[in-house]
């Protein structure tokens, strides 16, 4: 009998197979999913599995199991014992919890998203990249950087403030600076405070892994 295969999906799948109701199961210890775990994860340690604690689960229903990272191989073979028991749909969420977080993805625990600099982001003033210095004028001017987005939220590049003195006319294209610091909203608050002091910026855009801009930190608005 040919074995089902285990699907991989990224947090983004992952996250519209959780709208649509699939059954999650955490494969880490369950003193860790306590403090932390996507949201209505059932605490499924591999390391005190037995089949029996399954046993209530139609074979044919959809699974999702996630780990801690990408350095993490439980989930890969809590997916594998399962498909042995006998389950057809199970899914392995590349990169665990920590794909999820880094896409500013919600969690839940003891710990969950407390103090995630998601939640302490202001929103940046955006252009698209084939605009011009015109459309640039037209925003507020809060002495901030102006981030230059796709079509679809990722972040290009970035135009500082003395972008506004240049002429009408001028492209966006031309005069933004192409890679612009960014960190990752599940740092918490502290942690980005330190990152950015040592790095000495005073704000820095925050997009997730896939480049799609959050929105903006500022040093002098995060409450430590």
């Amino acid at each position: 009998m040919t074995t089902p295969p285990i699907t991989r999906v990224d947090a983004l799948e992952a996250e519209r197979l959780i709208a649509a109701g699939i059954t999650v199961f955490d494969a880490l210890p369950e003193s860790i999913w306590r403090q932390e775990r996507l949201p209505g994860a059932r605490s499924q340690p591999l390391e005190s599995f037995s089949p029996g604690e399954v046993a209530d689960i139609a074979r044919d229903e959809q699974l999702l199991v996630y780990c801690f990272d990408q350095h993490c191989d439980l989930s890969a073979r809590m997916c594998r014992r399962l498909v042995q028991l006998g389950f057809t749909h199970v899914h392995d969420l590349i990169g665990g919890r920590a794909a999820w977080t880094a896409q500013g993805l919600p969690t839940e625990g003891t710990v969950g998203d407390r103090r995630r600099l998601s939640h302490y982001l202001r929103p940046a003033a955006t252009v698209g990249v084939d605009d011009t210095i015109a459309q640039v004028s037209r925003l507020a001017d809060d002495g901030l950087p102006t981030a230059v987005v796709s079509d679809d939220g990722v972040l290009l590049g970035a135009l500082q403030p003395t972008a506004r003195t240049l002429a009408p006319d001028t492209p966006v294209a031309d005069v933004m600076i192409p890679a612009p610091a960014t960190i990752r909203p599940e740092l918490r608050v502290e942690e980005a405070v330190r990152q950015l002091e040592d790095d000495g910026l005073a704000h820095v855009f925050v997009t997730a892994v896939n480049g799609t801009l959050l929105g903006l930190a500022v040093v002098a608005e995060l409450h430590v």
